[in-house]
This record gives structure tokens, C-alpha cells and sequence, in this order.
């Protein structure tokens, strides 16, 4: 798939498939999700919803910035699933340092974006 012909800007678009080839013309625009297998079990439509949100969220202004860290990763939205977790505790365990009166260790809610996509150069 050629995104160049759809007459957008190539930093707001992201490409979804299952295969790797669908997006090698633009492969920083491109996910990689597992094929869906049929299982009723399977929540991939929910945590893809998680992070395109996310990311609409952080106000990235090149999504390609946020793919590129995911674009080796097997599974991209389990790879995003394990960096928010990390975030979370780090998070809360913040807010305990500051309610015993500690100098808190960890960084802010406001470093999400370089948090859960740490290689990205957010401008």
C-alpha cells in the first residue's frame, strides 16, 4: 500500500495490517499487529484503540516518531502495553514518595510520550 497517493500528510497517517509488506513503501508509517485468529478472546481492536488514542493524546506531530520504536518489536500493542505498566508504577510509586514527604524519584505524568515510546524524538 502507497499512502503518498491518498493526499494526506504522511505524519498523520498510520497504516494497519498484518503483514510487514502491506506498508514497506513508507515502513515508519506502518504496525504490525498479530493476525486475529477468530478468537473471541482477542482484545488486539481494544489495546490498537489504546494507542492510537494515546498517541492522539501526547500531541505527537509525526506518528512516524512513535512507530519507529515499535517497528522491530513481534507484537507493537503488547510492547505499548509493557512501557504503560512500567509508566503506571513508576507513576504511583511517585505519588507515595510525595505523600511521605520524600523528594520523588520518578519523572512527571507530563514525560508520558518519551516514556512509552523512549527512542522517539519528540520535538
Amino acid at each position: 500500500q502507497d499512502i503518498s497517493c491518498l493526499n494526506r500528510d504522511p505524519a498523520k497517517v498510520v497504516v494497519v495490517d498484518c503483514r510487514r509488506e502491506a506498508f514497506c513503501l513508507q515502513p515508519y508509517n506502518g504496525l504490525a499487529l498479530p493476525r486475529w485468529d477468530g478468537s473471541s478472546e482477542d482484545r488486539a481492536l481494544y489495546d490498537l484503540t489504546a494507542f492510537l488514542k494515546t498517541i492522539a493524546l501526547s500531541g505527537v506531530e509525526d506518528v512516524r516518531t512513535v512507530l519507529e520504536n515499535y517497528a522491530l518489536e513481534e507484537d507493537p500493542l503488547a510492547a505499548f502495553k509493557r512501557r504503560r505498566t512500567q509508566l503506571e508504577e513508576e507513576e504511583q510509586q511517585r505519588l507515595a514518595e510525595l505523600a511521605q514527604g520524600k523528594k520523588p524519584t520518578g519523572l512527571f505524568l507530563g514525560a508520558l510520550a518519551g516514556r512509552i515510546w523512549p527512542r522517539s524524538k519528540q520535538q
